[in-house]
């Protein structure tokens, strides 16, 4: 009680000084005004009789020469012509000055041509002209700074005096309670610290003895509590799911990490947001409407830049704070339906391939079965059509389980030391037919160079690639290719100057059942899975390809594979 009196004692005594100098202050400028104002009204009253006897201006101008310094006299015509002023010439029209405008009427103002502030007062004579004096603010002004300059000294002596003593007076009072502030604060970290009792102070020594009891169950509670949520936080934050929860009224009241990187939410700035800041979807924020309206559950596959989640969002009647909620759980289901995808594209690309082969047998079998085919040639023809479509489907079907056998990674047995000068020399001998009935050059380039590697995946890559150069080179083309070191890579380099492929085409060209000419691989009996082939094996051993091709002027297909020590 004592200290609040100090206190409320030290904030009335300031409040009462500082009222007592704006008082007086403005009391003492009010009197004074109205001394001016009536000393002025005085002066105009004597000289108005001293007009209307001798009407000449200048004569009175100069009659009053001595108080100049003091007064300041200026007559004016009835339109706000200045006839004579005592201070200045040449001055401009005063119609516009507000002594003017309400003659009879007190102003104080700036001063435009003397440049400091006067007291004027207008008055019209008979005549029709007007007479106005004024005398400087300045000539008050002393006494009134003084006055404030006392006031203020004083005041500081007395606020100086009441600030040092009620200052002992609160520190020594609130010593204890810092103390207990400080205390309570390590509280919040779960530290429990005992407060020592103060002495002479039976008050806050009785407040002492609760708060130590409090203090010791708040901060095991509290420590309890923050292992708890660092336990939550660190499963939900580390989950490789999405978890978002929302508020009866759809505000976002908690986000795990995976979902703010998802949506780079910025949890300081959105948290407490509505759901529509995060969740932009039109289906999302349709099935949560849905949940809060009719507590329907509902899931759903959303794709998010390249990605695609599984979106379950459900209803809860209570959440820990007794009130609805709706939780949303994203998890990452890409792989799942790129599998998917691929899966249907295989079997749509699949049935496509097999169908006009298949449709061509059934043809010519149908044909030679209903006796259609009268001559042997014909029958000869039709049955060598039978032979190549089945051969084209044979081609298509063990490519297809090549690939399927490299797209699961599943190794063959046997990796050795190969000399790929060897295997290149090979592959050119069994292309060397096709080479020909194109009238086409194949020029080597090759050194002893070894690898560990599986000799039928080593082969289905040169043959693959110089064979695509044939099919897509041009009659009497050349083909160079080459195979070297680089760095800790061997390169396997195929280079034609065929019809090349367009700039749109070249991200796709490795793609399973995609051709560049569709009508070319026709002729040539392509199965569009070559290429696909070649890229799946060189994954397998951590290589990567390289393309560089510029449309009609040929393509060049670069193979780097990792050596290792025994190369």
């Amino acid at each position: 009680m004592k200290r609040k009196i100090t206190l409320e004692f030290i904030s009335a005594t300031l409040i009462a000084i500082l009222l007592f100098v704006i008082g007086a202050y403005l009391i003492a400028r009010n009197n004074i005004n109205d001394i001016t104002e009536l000393n002025l009204r005085n002066y105009i009253e004597i000289l108005t009789i001293e007009y209307e006897t001798d009407p000449d201006v200048n004569r009175i101008v100069d009659k009053y020469e001595s108080i100049e310094s003091y007064i300041r006299i200026t007559f004016i015509s009835s339109d706000g012509t200045v006839i004579v002023d005592s201070l200045a010439e040449n001055l401009e029209n005063h119609s516009n000055r507000p002594e003017f405008i309400n003659l009879g009427d007190a102003y104080i103002r700036q001063s435009d041509t003397l440049g400091f502030k006067m007291m004027y007062i207008a008055e019209p004579l008979g005549d029709g002209n007007i007479i106005r004096l004024a005398i400087p603010i300045s000539s008050i002004a002393p006494f009134l700074n003084d006055f404030v300059g006392l006031s203020i000294v004083v005041g500081v002596i007395i606020i100086f005096i009441t600030v040092l003593l009620s200052s002992a007076l609160i520190r020594d009072a609130l010593r204890p309670l810092k103390e207990i502030k400080a205390i309570l604060r390590r509280v919040n970290n779960g530290e429990y610290e005992k407060i020592v009792p103060v002495r002479k102070q039976d008050e806050i020594n009785d407040l002492i003895t609760e708060i130590n009891d409090i203090n010791k169950l708040i901060a095991t509670n509290i420590s309890s509590l923050k292992s708890e949520t660092e336990k939550t936080d660190f499963l939900l934050n580390h989950m490789n799911q999405g978890i978002c929860v929302l508020d009866k009224d759809g505000l976002i009241v908690m986000l795990n990490q995976f979902l703010r990187r998802l949506y780079r939410f910025n949890i300081d700035i959105n948290l407490n947001k509505n759901y529509r800041f995060l969740f932009r979807n039109d289906d999302i924020q349709k099935y949560i409407e849905k949940a809060f309206e009719k507590g329907i559950n509902t899931n759903s596959v959303i794709k998010i830049k390249e990605e695609y989640y599984s979106v379950s969002i459900n209803y809860l009647e209570k959440n820990w704070l007794n009130q609805p909620s709706v939780i949303l759980l994203f998890t990452d289901v890409t792989v799942i339906k790129n599998i998917e995808i691929l899966k249907k594209d295989f079997f749509d690309n699949a049935s496509h391939e097999l169908k006009s082969p298949l449709t061509s047998i059934i043809g010519s079998s149908d044909i030679i079965i209903e006796g259609m085919a009268k001559d042997q040639k014909t029958i000869i023809d039709l049955s060598r059509r039978i032979s190549e479509e089945a051969k084209r489907m044979n081609n298509l079907v063990m490519d297809m389980l090549t690939l399927s056998k490299y797209e699961n990674q599943q190794p063959l047995v046997l990796r050795r030391d190969i000399n790929v000068k060897t295997v290149l020399d090979e592959v050119a001998n069994s292309l060397k037919r096709s080479i020909e009935a194109k009238n086409m050059q194949l020029e080597l380039e090759k050194e002893d160079i070894y690898l560990i590697a599986n000799y039928e995946e080593l082969f289905q890559v040169i043959k693959n690639l110089i064979e695509n150069s044939v099919k897509y080179g041009k009659e009497a083309g050349i083909i160079k290719a080459k195979i070297y070191r680089n760095n800790l890579n061997l390169v396997i380099e195929i280079q034609d100057n065929g019809i090349g492929i367009p700039k749109a085409d070249q991200s796709r060209i490795f793609e399973r059942f995609f051709r560049v000419d569709k009508a070319r691989s026709k002729i040539t009996g392509g199965t569009g899975l070559g290429l696909s082939i070649v890229k799946h094996i060189v994954l397998n051993y951590d290589g990567h390809i390289e393309l560089d091709s510029i449309e009609g002027k040929g393509t060049t297909v670069k193979v780097y594979l990792p050596l290792n020590s025994h190369s």
